[in-house]
């Protein structure tokens, strides 16, 4: 590392930094490893966190759906805040590492909710001849929007996972208006840069 005065602070406040990294034994020292057990243990032990679906017509035909999760204790500052996410590619509200993220928030006193991405869910049937679209944030824009209708006065967390970050961040940007309607942004794993990545393809 560089020597400098951040370096020396961090040092100081955090002296494990000092230590040498001993892997916990089989588990530590091989990602496959836990990517495999999590995969496994991950299905039998996540939450399923219950709550309720709404749909809404788009002017396409499209149904949108997204489903909304009450909070399960009081938020520390006593407010109300909804945390509103979006899954990565093709994912949904059943994706267990979605279950695991709702329940997680419920228990800290957020309400939570999870835009399904249109097609994602096998038993919410097409009303269109179209599934979602990676680069479009409309189904993302209704449900903020129904959210605020709904609970006028939650302030909203827009937060997406991988590709949901990337829409996120895009929905947030397309307009000064969007980002006045929350209060933070998180874009959590964003795999990369869509615009690079298309000039490589």
């Amino acid at each position: 590392f560089k020597d400098s005065q951040l370096s020396r602070n961090l040092i100081k406040a955090c002296p494990l930094l000092q230590e040498p990294y001993v892997p916990p034994l089989i588990w530590g020292k091989s990602g496959h490893l836990q990517t495999i057990i999590y995969g496994k243990l991950g299905r039998v032990k996540s939450p399923f966190p219950r709550g309720e679906r709404i749909k809404i017509a788009m002017d396409d035909g499209a149904t949108l759906t997204y489903d909304i999760f009450e909070p399960l204790s009081q938020h520390p500052s006593e407010g109300d805040i909804t945390i509103a996410i979006c899954p990565g590619l093709a994912n949904s509200s059943e994706s267990v590492y979605i279950r695991t993220c709702v329940d997680y928030a419920q228990n800290r006193g957020y309400r939570v909710a999870v835009l399904n991405h249109i097609g994602a869910i096998k038993s919410i049937k097409l009303t269109a001849p179209r599934i979602f679209t990676y680069g479009h944030t409309d189904e993302y824009g209704l449900m903020i929007d129904d959210l605020l209708a709904n609970y006028p006065d939650t302030k909203i967390i827009a937060t997406g996972f991988s590709m949901g970050g990337n829409l996120v961040l895009k929905y947030c940007g397309e307009n000064p208006e969007n980002e006045s309607k929350v209060i933070a942004i998180m874009s959590l794993c964003q795999g990369y840069d869509i615009a690079k990545g298309a000039e490589e393809l």
